[in-house]
């Protein structure tokens, strides 16, 4: 495709946790970038999982894959810092379109999640699409917890199928529901999901606080229980020392 003189962010991405050297969910993250790409006619011509054999036994960080027209790269970020315990949440008056590429997919235009990010004061910011439906979070998948059940936004939302959320509904009912903000000021527990931060409670929404409901920690253990058992089999673990040390040299230039 032909842009002529101007360079949209026309590609995808996927960011992967790597701690002490073993890559989390990798046959599910190249799935997903396959998939997201597919959608942009792009197809990638090499397997990013080639290179996790040889990542540095000690290597801890995130590690991104990216596609677009003009190259296909990734490179490794040892310096990202360990996330947060908790996070507090409030909604952004920044809107996404539920059958926009940028809601549904991680592009490489993600100006408006950085927009809504920044215009909360807050950890994180609740997305709504046009018809004032909770999406996800800017940089995160959501869920709460009602009445002893787990709900998420329905993909029809305009909710991207993050990782770790299609972990979270492969091993429990979760309901997917379209619903306003409303909800969430009725929650018991809130939670945020992505493939750095695991699964995190949300402690206040808006003025409202709220504990770290049981439902929330105990499938925070199971996620790393998956996590340990990662390690333990290290099937997929590593990425060249050549990749590694690129790494730094990459993200320099503005990476992302």
């Amino acid at each position: 495709m032909d842009f002529g003189p101007f360079v949209p962010g026309y590609g995808v991405f996927e960011t992967l946790r790597v701690e002490e050297g073993t890559v989390f969910f990798a046959n599910e993250h190249w799935n997903s970038l396959k998939q997201s790409a597919s959608m942009l006619g792009l197809f990638p011509k090499q397997d990013f999982r080639q290179y996790v054999r040889h990542l540095p036994p000690h290597a801890t960080g995130k590690w991104r894959w990216i596609i677009s027209p003009q190259e296909e790269k990734h490179f490794f970020d040892p310096l990202a810092q360990e996330p947060k315990e908790v996070f507090t949440l409030d909604i952004s008056a920044v809107r996404v379109g539920s059958q926009n590429w940028d809601s549904k997919l991680k592009t490489l235009s993600y100006l408006v999640h950085y927009q809504a990010r920044l215009s909360v004061n807050a950890d994180e910011a609740v997305l709504l699409n046009e018809h004032g439906e909770v999406v996800s979070g800017a940089m995160s998948n959501l869920f709460w917890v009602k009445g002893g059940r787990i709900y998420t936004p329905s993909v029809q939302t305009g909710c991207r199928k993050g990782v770790i959320r299609g972990w979270i509904m492969s091993e429990l009912t979760a309901v997917e529901e379209r619903s306003g903000p409303e909800i969430l000021r009725e929650a018991e527990e809130i939670f945020i999901t992505n493939s750095w931060i695991g699964i995190k409670p949300v402690v206040q929404f808006q003025d409202r606080q709220l504990e770290k409901g049981k439902i929330t920690m105990d499938l925070s253990k199971k996620l790393n229980a998956t996590y340990r058992a990662f390690k333990s089999s290290s099937s997929l673990s590593g990425i060249s020392s050549q990749i590694f040390n690129q790494g730094t040299e990459e993200l320099s230039e503005g990476a992302r």
